[in-house]
């Protein structure tokens, strides 16, 4: 079974110290998305963008 994206930002939140406010604003986002929208793709591609933006940040912000 492949990684799904809730599986992947799971991962990364546990293995990462991120600031609070950078997941503050990730799991902002996220419920902003997930209400009043009903197409499940969508919400999944919607959380690999977060999940993206959560490598992203590691990639250029140098945290561990």
């Amino acid at each position: 079974m492949s990684e799904t994206a809730n599986m992947a930002l799971s991962r990364l939140v546990e293995e990462h110290n991120f600031p609070s406010v950078v997941l503050k604003d990730v799991f902002t986002r996220m419920q902003s998305n997930q209400l009043g929208n009903n197409d499940e793709e969508a919400k999944e591609a919607y959380v690999w963008q977060q999940v993206r933006f959560l490598e992203n940040y590691l990639k250029y912000m140098e945290v561990e």
